[in-house]
């Protein structure tokens, strides 16, 4: 059970980190393109992130499972994120913020998956309790979000960078007061990363994984901008993004009773299907705020569902001292090389087809997402508790 002060640093890291994001995701391609950059450069500015959660999060899991310092990774890649971030305030040449972007995800994209993994271990067989948890970082990202709309309507778009190194102290201090880690046990029925990876059902969870991040790249690099296009003040992009998160609050505290009621597998299925219907409605009825409403609703789904259930299927599927690895796989063929692919073709489309096809295409992404996994369902060891 996760109680008292061990409840509320767990808590206290995820409201710090996704309040980074409630700052960063909504706001940085409005920043970027305030700058003076073109649609391609920002999809390929963007992309840097899950470029580098290809990579980055498999080497912080190695070195993870291999030396047992998950806790001291989680603090370095925190604070080396920060550090880094600087680095934006110096120069505004195209070479030099990708530079920057690139170095500065190398240590993002090691935070999470590092933190989820220990999290996971924490919270023992009682996979519901993640969400009790993890809806702190939702809380985190609405207060954020909604009040960086109202402070760079007033202050104007270049305020987002102090706000951003601000928000990414307070995470990098957050994870000093994590609780002490338990690492996975080296016990019997350790296996192979490659004997787990070839199994056709796993192959098949994968390939979901990154064609869900195909679909989000559009949605992740341009919806914002997609919104402000369309006539919305930034504050209305904030409520909007807030709405959805609101909404995955609510999933959040469902949890429990959702892993109860249904498989991992279905609930998975079930984040695909609405995802495409989601995607289409942001494509289609962008003029309609009930219809942008509605789709924000879904983000309950196509986010909170989806990321609960991808965690806890890969925390059963790698067992053991591959539990940081099995993390670092989920994020970098789904962000990593999914959201990467996603957020370049977004960038050149944008220009040539639109913005209404460039989110119908996404929505594709998303269906082929829940025909692959249904074709090869993955069956799991343990069903989660609450």
């Amino acid at each position: 059970m996760v109680r008292g002060s061990f409840y509320q640093r767990l808590s206290g890291f995820y409201f710090c980190y996704f309040a980074f994001i409630g700052a960063f995701a909504p706001y940085f391609a409005l920043y970027l393109k305030s700058l003076g950059y073109s649609a391609a450069q920002i999809g390929m500015l963007l992309a840097v992130n899950p470029v580098a959660r290809i990579f980055g999060p498999n080497l912080w899991g190695w070195l993870s499972d291999h030396y047992r310092a998950r806790g001291q990774l989680i603090r370095l890649t925190a604070v080396g994120t920060a550090v880094v971030f600087i680095a934006v305030f110096f120069n505004r040449g195209f070479a030099w913020m990708f530079a920057a972007l690139l170095l500065l995800n190398v240590f993002w994209c090691g935070v999470l998956p590092l933190a989820e993994s220990a999290t996971l271990s924490l919270v023992g067989s009682r996979v519901g309790a993640y969400g009790r948890v993890r809806l702190w970082g939702s809380v985190g990202f609405v207060a954020v979000v909604i009040a960086g709309g109202y402070t760079l309507d007033f202050f104007g778009i270049g305020a987002l960078a102090p706000m951003v190194l601000t928000l990414l102290v307070l995470m990098s201090t957050s994870t000093f007061l994590l609780p002490r880690d338990r690492e996975p046990s080296h016990h019997a029925e350790h296996a192979s990363i490659l004997s787990i990876v070839k199994r056709p059902e796993v192959i098949a969870l994968m390939a979901g994984f990154f064609l869900m991040q195909v679909a989000h790249g559009p949605y992740n690099a341009f919806y914002s901008i997609h919104l402000v296009e369309a006539g919305y003040t930034k504050k209305a992009v904030g409520w909007l993004w807030s709405f959805g998160v609101l909404a995955e609050i609510g999933l959040f505290m469902l949890l429990p009773r959702l892993m109860r009621a249904y498989t991992l597998n279905q609930i998975l299925l079930f984040s695909f299907g609405c995802a495409f219907v989601r995607l289409l409605m942001i494509a289609w009825g962008v003029g309609s705020l009930p219809i942008l409403l509605a789709a924000q609703l879904l983000h309950a789904i196509t986010f909170g569902a989806f990321h609960s259930a991808g965690v806890a299927m890969m925390h059963q599927i790698f067992r053991g001292r591959n539990q940081a690895r099995g993390q670092a796989i989920y994020t970098s063929l789904g962000y990593g090389l999914g959201g990467t692919l996603g957020t370049l073709m977004a960038g050149y489309s944008w220009e040539t087809l639109g913005s209404e096809w460039t989110f119908t295409f996404a929505a594709i992404a998303a269906l082929l997402a829940l025909v692959v996994v249904a074709s090869k369902p993955v069956s799991l060891p343990v069903r989660p508790g609450s």
